[in-house]
């Protein structure tokens, strides 16, 4: 803790003097959790052969490549008005409690009205895990259910394309190529998928082609792999003035964002336990820096929250945005769904994890465990330089707005205790 406590502490200051001229970019890679198929062949030394999803070795971020079936795109959705209660329930409303020992709990929700909810939003954070085909699907399901409420004030927010390829997004959606398979091609080229991202680009499919199909906006969020590998290796200053610029708009409320209750607990537990792994596997070069590391990851969170931000901005915030990235970004609201809120306090932005495991909430990889609904954080002991201490404040961080599910979870994973009955 002390060490990640003065990375922060030690970026803090860097991030000050360099946004005392101005803002900044970054990147880390996502890690899997077994092998894709169409991944490096570094990834797959990296694999253990065991479920793990956690960012240590033991426990690593989930990223499960396969291929989408394309029947399933379009579930049918829940037509009932009436809260569901039962065990075949699918989609939960994440409800906060006035009880300490249960501070959360599930409401069962019936699709159709979690989607009538969510279409009042201007941006919605869909959590996915990158190589899951379920993900993919169920995203697809549900910006089909928003376009049917929204028609045309609809985008989609990408992750896994970086902001300089947007020329090859909009070629894709105006139908420049007009043969389905060889635009899919184009696309995939253009984007520079396979170096750029390296997850399974088939199982994406189902989204690209309904965004193509009913000319929904795909939009980049990513900021350039070259500009983020400055900071990873460089920290801050090594970012040229004209890339700060670009990712980061509101410095103070950047550098103010690491104060906000939790961030350090969230940074602990879900952001620098990746580390490791980067630095074992060579990723962050000879000599790897945590404060660079940190730095890297806050502003991937910062620089894609950003993008989406102006470009709802342009329309007067009349669009409502799905934005699709990794689980890790949208959890207990300290990555890009904080940022958002910050940057656009007037938005209305809700958050979504799709296929949530034990390990998404921090439990132990157990397959008995249930599912936690939130973190808790604070409750240490910082001693000052005079020697006095000072105990931080406690609190708890929710999972997510609402869980969605493809299958009925299990009542392993979520007992008669977690659920609240209507």
């Amino acid at each position: 803790r002390k060490m990640i406590g003065s990375s922060i502490a030690t970026v803090g200051h860097a991030s000050h003097l360099a946004f005392a001229h101005s803002p900044c970019s970054f990147l880390t890679p996502v890690r899997p959790r077994h092998t894709p198929q169409r991944c490096v062949v570094l990834m797959q030394a990296a694999s253990k052969g065991k479920d793990e999803q956690r960012a240590t070795p033991s426990r690593r971020t989930a990223v499960l490549s396969a291929l989408i079936l394309a029947s399933s795109l379009f579930m049918g959705a829940q037509t009932s008005s009436a809260v569901d209660t039962s065990t075949d329930a699918r989609v939960f409303t994440v409800q906060q409690t006035t009880d300490p020992a249960r501070p959360y709990t599930l409401m069962a929700t019936p699709e159709k009205l979690l989607l009538d909810k969510l279409a009042k939003n201007n941006v919605i954070f869909l959590g996915e895990h990158h190589n899951k085909a379920d993900d993919h699907t169920l995203q697809a399901k549900i910006i089909a259910g928003l376009a049917e409420r929204r028609g045309g004030d609809l985008a989609v927010g990408l992750e896994m394309v970086q902001e300089q390829f947007q020329w090859a997004l909009d070629s894709y959606i105006n139908r420049d190529i007009r043969d389905d398979v060889a635009a899919e091609k184009a696309l995939y080229d253009g984007v520079e998928w396979a170096e750029r991202w390296q997850w399974s680009y088939e199982n994406y499919l189902p989204v690209f082609r309904l965004a193509r199909a009913q000319k929904i906006p795909l939009i980049a969020l990513n900021v350039d792999s070259a500009a983020m590998e400055k900071v990873r290796f460089g920290g801050f200053e090594s970012l040229p003035q004209k890339d700060r610029d670009l990712y980061v708009d509101d410095k103070k409320g950047f550098i103010a964002f690491a104060k906000t209750p939790g961030f350090v607990d969230y940074v602990e537990k879900v952001v620098m336990p990746s580390y490791a792994f980067h630095a074992d596997m060579g990723l962050l070069g000879k000599n790897p820096n945590r404060a660079n590391f940190y730095s890297s990851r806050i502003l991937w969170d910062e620089g894609m929250s950003n993008v989406a931000r102006r470009f709802l901005q342009k329309d007067n915030d009349k669009k409502l945005m799905v934005i699709l990235e990794g689980a890790d970004h949208v959890k207990f609201g300290m990555g890009s769904v904080g940022r958002m809120k910050r940057m656009a306090p007037s938005f209305q932005v809700a958050s979504v994890l799709l296929n949530p495991t034990t390990v998404d909430s921090l439990t132990d990889d157990d397959e008995e465990q249930p599912l936690a609904l939130q973190m808790a954080y604070g409750g240490q002991v910082i001693t000052g330089a005079e020697g006095t201490s000072q105990t931080k404040p406690k609190g708890v961080l929710g999972l997510a707005d609402y869980l969605w599910f493809s299958s009925p979870p299990t009542n392993a994973l979520i007992p008669a205790a977690l659920r609240k009955v209507a």
